[in-house]
């Protein structure tokens, strides 16, 4: 299974409406490109004194389907998170493969 990490790390006055967002558009538009079987969200455990943290896990069976995501779609998704937060947002992206 491959996997597809994406972090973000949110400031607190936005939070609310970022979740929101993610919710009714970020993750449609990833939905809608059917390079994944499964996404799931996860909200982090983080001290206090750091911003709201949240990672987004894109699960696929296919070398093949991460590609062309990659390929494809993930600037353009990542353009729009720019977009529509600017530096309010900080993400980064990782590659994985679930070796058990």
């Amino acid at each position: 299974m491959q996997v597809y990490n994406i972090s973000f790390q949110v400031n607190e006055s936005v939070e609310s409406a970022w979740k929101a967002w993610m919710k009714e558009t970020f993750i449609p538009m990833i939905q809608a490109t059917a390079c994944f079987e499964e996404i799931k969200w996860y909200q982090l455990s983080v001290n206090s004194d750091q911003e709201p943290t949240y990672t987004m896990q894109l699960f696929t069976p296919e070398q093949d389907q991460l590609q062309a995501y990659h390929e494809l779609h993930a600037t353009a998704h990542l353009k729009e998170v720019q977009q529509a937060w600017g530096e309010k947002c900080f993400y980064f992206c990782t590659r994985m493969q679930i070796v058990n």
